[in-house]
């Protein structure tokens, strides 16, 4: 065994022993190719935590720059980076946790015009923005290009998350389905109301494990809403059907 392999192994040895992972599962996971769409609260924990699970390919996205205020909640963010983009200097802290996988970023702001061109690669797709227009978009994307979607969204203390294959399977949902009154021109901000900085972290976790599961052919409920109230710590698990009148499904 050379010394790279014995590294390899050291690094990931306490998900290696799970029976549920293994080398096969520890392989899978290297070999996974996944975009972030995101690189604030939600996105910078779920990269962090991908990242130390041994994530071979991450793709960051996000044309917003660091302020102050994202601090409070978006890990690997100090202050000496107040100003620069988020994508680019998150891609520097996930290469100093994970020096051989491979780390792109993107520091345009996701579109219908140029979506191809940032998520043409990688199977899985975890949208980590704050804004409906945004998921609109990538919801549809991943529809017509048979992408795994991976969603969450954080207010105040509440999460909600979800893995969607609306491609997958006549009943599977897609994320139309589920908000069916939303528009592209619907443009608020999904955390006006405030977040509170572990729920935005375990926000990021869960779209981790999503995704993880997925990987690893775990437990993955394509029909399932997750609702979680971090204040009164109460689970929700809330089953979510195909739109038979989704404009998207239905294209």
């Amino acid at each position: 065994m050379n010394k790279m392999n014995e590294l390899y192994l050291e690094k990931y040895s306490r998900q290696i022993i799970m029976d549920k992972i293994g080398i096969e599962g520890q392989k899978r996971i290297s070999n996974a190719s996944i975009s972030i769409v995101g690189c604030g609260g939600l996105g910078t924990s779920a990269a962090q935590y991908l990242s130390m699970s041994g994530v071979g390919c991450l793709n960051l996205i996000d044309d917003d720059f660091i302020v102050l205020s994202n601090l409070n909640r978006q890990t690997l963010f100090t202050e000496k980076d107040i100003g620069k983009n988020k994508s680019k200097i998150l891609s520097k802290k996930i290469k100093e946790i994970n020096g051989t996988s491979k780390i792109t970023s993107n520091d345009q702001k996701i579109t219908s015009e140029n979506i191809h061109k940032f998520l043409k690669n990688g199977s899985i797709i975890l949208d980590c923005t704050d804004n409906f227009k945004s998921r609109l978009i990538i919801n549809k994307f991943c529809h017509q290009n048979k992408r795994i979607l991976v969603s969450a969204a954080l207010q105040n203390f509440d999460i909600q998350a979800f893995i969607l294959a609306s491609w997958k399977g006549e009943k599977n949902p897609c994320y139309k389905c589920i908000f069916p009154n939303l528009r592209n021109d619907n443009n608020n901000s999904c955390d006006e109301m405030g977040i509170i900085a572990s729920v935005a972290g375990l926000g990021g976790i869960i779209q981790a494990n999503l995704a993880l599961n997925y990987i690893l052919k775990l437990n993955s409920n394509f029909k399932e809403l997750i609702l979680f109230d971090c204040m009164n710590f109460e689970l929700k698990k809330i089953t979510i059907k195909k739109n038979k009148s989704c404009e998207i499904c239905n294209e």
